[in-house]
């Protein structure tokens, strides 16, 4: 009926003896004394029944996952896609996806129709849960008639298995505490846990930053693939001040001293702006925007990271970063008056503080000739030696 999980019961090795099938990697345990395996390792499983009418199949992913409406709906696209590729299903539909509470603790809970490759109606009963840092996945699949005895055989093996891992207290925070102040995050953001580490260390590498203290990371999980990362780090280096009379020229700058080479390459930077002053953002290529803001207490880079097809909310993270830093007084020193008069006398040369000392100056100098000439008798003005 089901070719595939067929012909993977050739490989199927000795079950336990007690039915335990742990899964330490993924953070639970099966207690299924009735189920028989065609795979099992330490990070997933697959089996069947007695009577081989009802399939089931273990596993986590990488990141333990918010478990809400919009998680059930991303997990049950990710199943619709398990199902066409792995199982090659099709006429794949999602009869249901919906959050529930199982002993205080979220679950998303989905079931999913589809057709084999051979014109059999079945259906596929899935379920996820958090542990330590990850998602597990429990599904259940059978033909159509069997509806019943599957959704019954996954609500078995949810009610017997043992978490290994304990899921960790995580939430969606509204802000990111930075060395240099801190940021607002966008729905979906928050700390990464130890063990989603992975990611953040990838981005610091190709950062260039030479401390990681002055680093502050924010993940945004992503069901079924890597997380998008947003990266904030504090650098020493400070330009000059950054406003929109030397926006062009301080981002040029700016890009010289990160991209090197392929700063030429570049699109044009975007403004962004921040209270009085400005950020720049660079849109380096598909999945990564890099922006800055400058002051005299150095500059705060924000690096936002993540698969192409997220380039879209990487740019509105990076942004949003941008726009909302709130700095800490360290980070933001008033401006010198040597740099803030080199501004000027470079950027806003009708500025007062520019202007008037010029019209002072010309006034003083016609003041002094006009007393040069006074204090000349007239017959030298008019007959020099």
């Amino acid at each position: 009926m089901f070719l595939l999980l067929v012909a993977a019961l050739a490989f199927a090795g000795d079950d336990p003896p007690d039915g335990v099938f742990a899964l330490p990697e993924s953070g639970f345990t099966l207690n299924a004394p009735t189920w028989h395996m065609s795979r099992w390792s330490d990070w997933d499983f697959r089996g069947h029944n007695a009577d081989k009418s009802i399939f089931a199949s273990a596993w986590s992913t990488s990141y333990q996952l918010v478990l809400d409406d919009a998680t059930a709906k991303a997990l049950a696209d990710a199943w619709k896609e398990r199902l066409t590729g792995e199982e090659h299903a099709t006429e794949v539909t999602i009869a249901s996806a919906n959050v529930e509470d199982a002993a205080g603790q979220k679950r998303v809970r989905a079931r999913l129709d589809f057709t084999t490759s051979g014109g059999v109606k079945g259906v596929y009963h899935a379920a996820a849960f958090s542990t330590g840092g990850l998602t597990a996945q429990v599904a259940t699949l059978a033909a159509a008639t069997n509806s019943a005895r599957a959704a019954a055989a996954l609500d078995s093996l949810l009610e017997r298995a043992t978490i290994t891992r304990p899921a960790a207290a995580i939430g969606a925070a509204e802000e990111l505490a930075t060395p240099r102040g801190k940021v607002a995050l966008l729905p979906g953001w928050r700390n990464p846990l130890p063990s989603e580490g992975a990611s953040v260390a990838a981005l610091y590498g190709k950062t260039g930053a030479k401390d990681a203290d002055l680093c502050t990371a924010a993940i945004n999980p992503r069901v079924g693939g890597e997380a998008d990362v947003l990266l904030t780090c504090a650098e020493a280096a400070s330009g000059g001040i950054l406003d929109e009379s030397s926006f062009d020229d301080e981002a040029a700058l700016f890009a010289q001293r990160t991209f090197g080479k392929l700063a030429s390459k570049l699109p044009p930077p975007e403004r962004v702006p921040h209270g009085e002053s400005v950020g720049i953002l660079y849109h380096a290529n598909a999945g990564l925007w890099v922006g800055a803001l400058q002051t005299e207490g150095g500059t705060q880079v924000v690096w936002a990271s993540g698969d192409e097809a997220n380039d879209e909310a990487l740019g509105e993270a990076a942004r949003t970063t941008l726009r909302t830093y709130v700095l800490s007084p360290e980070a933001t020193p008033n401006p010198s008056f040597g740099a803030l008069m080199a501004h000027r006398l470079a950027y806003q040369k009708t500025h007062p503080t520019v202007l008037i000392p010029g019209v002072l100056a010309l006034a003083l100098l016609g003041f002094i000739v006009r007393m040069i000439l006074r204090s000349q008798p007239p017959d030298e003005l008019h007959h020099p030696h």
